[in-house]
Formats: structure tokens, sequence, C-alpha cells
């Protein structure tokens, strides 16, 4: 099974207080083809303090015999690249934040598939609910038996491709997104 990983966010600080920054909205969008997966992922944060903080934070993903490392990763915010260093199973990078702010980042990649299924992990990650989370999954035609353990609110053909939409305000998974075909 393959798994496609949502951000883990690991906010590094020196003290064991909460960090005052806050992962509220994400908006992804996951392409899926015979041999691949192309992930892209919008995601907001904000800084609810009065001071500037530097966040570290790490972005793993699967890495096993059913998937290689992704062979594509860019990382930018809507403007500039961003610099990250590469680890064994993900990405890491700082993220500056100004006092009261709101910041985003897209993350995107592409990894070689061998099964016919992919998990977008969501339960063990998020430590609290999130104000968004919103999920386009594409498909082409002929993956007549796509299976997603979480309802899609709509199903549309465009071109020649299905498109699955989902969206989860307040939300608190209890599970994975898990797809099948």
């Amino acid at each position: 099974m393959i798994l496609l990983t949502s951000f883990i966010f690991l906010l590094i600080s020196d003290s064991s207080a909460e960090t005052p920054i806050r992962f509220f909205k994400e908006e992804i969008i996951i392409e899926l083809s015979e041999n691949s997966i192309y992930v892209r992922g919008l995601y907001f944060f904000d800084n609810r303090s009065n001071f500037e903080i530097d966040a570290t934070i790490v972005y793993p993903f699967p890495v096993d015999t059913n998937h290689l490392y992704p062979d594509k990763i860019e990382l930018f915010d809507p403007k500039h690249p961003i610099d990250f260093v590469k680890m064994n199973e993900g990405i890491e990078w700082t993220l500056h934040f100004e006092p009261i702010a709101v910041e985003t980042v897209v993350v995107e990649y592409k990894q070689i598939i061998k099964e016919e299924s992919a998990t977008y992990i969501l339960e063990k990650l998020w430590k609290e609910k999130i104000d968004k989370a919103m999920f386009t999954i594409e498909t082409p035609l002929d993956f007549k038996e796509l299976n997603l353990s979480i309802k899609p609110d709509s199903v549309k053909t465009e071109e020649n491709k299905q498109v699955y939409y989902i969206t989860k305000r307040y939300f608190l998974p209890k599970g994975d997104l898990k797809i099948t075909w």
C-alpha cells in the first residue's frame, strides 16, 4: 500500500510551552495515474503571538519497498522558493513568522507507485481540529472502481478525468484518507 503523508508539523522550541504557531487550513490536490501520484498541498499557518518566531517544520514521506523517495519535490511560499534539507524520509525547513501573521507554504511532490492504492495520512498528524481541509482527487476515467475512505461531497467528470471533491470544516479526522482502485 502506498502512503502519502500529510504534513507532520513539528515545531521545535527550547521550552515545553505550547507554541503560538497553529496549522489551520490545507488545500490538497492528489492526481493519480497508473504508476505515479502527484500531490500539491497548500498549507496555512498563523502566529498568534505578538513576537517574531522561526519554526522548524518537518514533512515526512513514506519511503519503503512499495514507493521510493519522491523524485520531484518543490517547496515555496506563493512568491519564492524555500530552501529545504532532504532527510532520509522527508524534508525540513524553517519558516519565519511576523507577529500576528499568516504564512502559506506550497509543497509539491511526485512519487512512483507500485500498487493501486494510496493513503494520505491524517489521523496521527493533527493534534487539534483545523478550520478547513479541502481535498481534490483526480483520476483517469479508466479508474472505474475508485474507493475513498472519506465520502466525497461531489464527483464530476471533466474532459478525460474523474474528479472527487471533499471539504471538511473544523475537522479532526478519525482515520486516514485511503484511496484504492
